[in-house]
């Protein structure tokens, strides 16, 4: 029966997919120069790419991978497959209608926030400095294998699109490899606090690399002197700067803030609260020169840095909680958006399939590199460096931010790279689950701390 229910869902999302395709690009024309804009395509477009990146994701889960992986090859088949049969005209409008990006920018701005309030800063002070020195690792080593590998491959490429595509990879997904260390029962082992602690630290790490980089892009762009030691190291302590001065006001405002919305006693103020800050926040980022990610990862860091779950008199649910329906909505058509972003066309060609597998081999080995950073012994080193392989959704924000970034008239990543990219982000994703299971599974020796992993029911 739930083989023929999911059947059925997946006829359903080609259905409206194929309506997308063949209906958009007639009644995008509707409006001609200088009438008013037509909505109607943009609503009926944003209604099947969420409901298509929905059953993706249901599919995806249902055969035990994250739910990114389903939304995210839902774009891939939509922007791929259907213009075989049904045109390309519809997938046109959709990839480069303006608003519908605007949209799926701001599922990123709420997923981010999302992030920032879930993120527990005492798991780092409880891991101690293993997770600090893992994360490091797995900040560094990833981001010059990737650099590496594109100065080989792409030397004509500018500076600034190497050193993107080594922080692209230097991301770790902690929503990811939490789910997997949760599903496999050893999130208290401290080889899962090492590994959450350290997925913490690399999402805070791989923000503020990201800002930096894109700040350096920007600059160049904007007829700046180009790349620099001194500048990248100027906009890193930019980003930290931020980020810090943004958590102490957080532990100086977020109380009064939370409680001058339960006064209120208005049930969904503290949802209006959370949301302005976050906006509020990720333009304050932009003014100052770095990414809107940064900013509203901040501001979830500012109202709960200890991934407590905020909440008011008036509310029974955590703000985390009444985002939720927001994320459920916005943040799949981000997914699938990028998804269709993705030529399968240029992963034909020999130099990118090149390129995609020497990324990968950059991604995992860079990340393995991590069990470099555990110290003492008895600890399970192989599975706190697979525990940092997944990318997920933090590595496609990343590119998509790259995608959208341009040098010199050109996007920082080129489409065969942005191919490469998503390529990674699906290898890396599925191998955790597997690899985290096989290394748990297997012996460490006599001196191991840690009990044997629980059998799965």
């Amino acid at each position: 029966m739930a083989k023929v229910e999911l059947f059925r869902g997946a006829g359903a999302a080609g259905v409206c997919a194929a309506m997308l395709v063949l209906v958009s690009p007639r009644v995008a024309g509707a409006a001609g120069p200088g009438e008013a804009a037509h909505f109607g395509p943009i609503l009926f477009g944003l209604a099947v790419l969420v409901v298509v990146a929905k059953v993706g994701g249901v599919l995806a889960q249902r055969v035990g991978q994250p739910a990114v992986l389903g939304e995210l090859l839902a774009g891939v088949a939509i922007g791929n497959l259907l213009p075989f049969s049904f045109g390309s005209a519809g997938i046109a409008f959709v990839r480069s209608e303006p608003t519908l990006l605007f949209l799926a920018q701001l599922g990123v701005l709420i997923l981010l926030f999302d992030v920032g309030l879930e993120a527990d800063l005492r798991a780092l002070i409880r891991a101690g400095w293993p997770s600090m020195l893992v994360a490091v690792v797995g900040i560094i080593a990833p981001l010059l294998l990737g650099w590496g590998a594109m100065a080989r491959l792409m030397p004509g490429s500018p500076t600034l699109a190497h050193l993107f595509v080594g922080a692209t990879l230097s991301a770790t997904s902690v929503g990811i490899t939490a789910r997997v260390l949760k599903d496999l029962g050893v999130s208290q082992r401290r080889e899962g606090q090492i590994i959450l602690g350290a997925a913490v630290v690399d999402d805070i790490l791989g923000v503020v690399v990201l800002a930096a980089i894109s700040g350096a892009v920007v600059g160049t762009a904007t007829g700046g002197r180009g790349v620099s030691a001194l500048a990248i190291a100027g906009l890193l302590v930019r980003a930290v700067a931020f980020l810090v001065v943004t958590l102490w006001f957080g532990g100086l405002c977020s109380g009064p803030l939370v409680r001058l919305a339960a006064r209120t006693g208005q049930p969904g103020m503290l949802l209006v609260v959370g949301l302005a800050l976050c906006f509020t926040l990720a333009y304050g980022a932009e003014l100052v020169g770095l990414p809107e990610i940064v900013g509203a990862f901040a501001a979830g860091l500012f109202l709960d840095p200890y991934g407590q779950g905020v909440r008011t008199g008036a509310e029974e649910a955590s703000l985390s909680e009444l985002i939720y329906p927001f994320s459920a909505f916005f943040v799949p058509l981000f997914f699938v958006l990028m998804g269709i972003q993705v030529h399968l066309g240029s992963l034909s060609r020999a130099r990118t399939l090149l390129l995609a597998g020497a990324l990968v081999l950059c991604a995992v080995i860079g990340k393995l590199a991590c069990a470099v950073g555990v110290p003492g012994r008895g600890l399970n080193r192989v599975a706190i460096g697979i525990g940092m392989v997944p990318r997920g959704e933090v590595g496609l924000i990343f590119a998509g931010i790259g995608a959208n970034l341009t040098l010199h008239g050109q996007p920082v990543l080129a489409q065969e790279v942005f191919s490469a990219i998503v390529l990674v982000v699906l290898v890396t994703t599925l191998l955790a689950p597997i690899g985290l299971r096989w290394a748990f599974a297997r012996p460490t020796g006599r001196n191991s701390s840690s009990p044997p992993m629980p059998r799965r029911s």
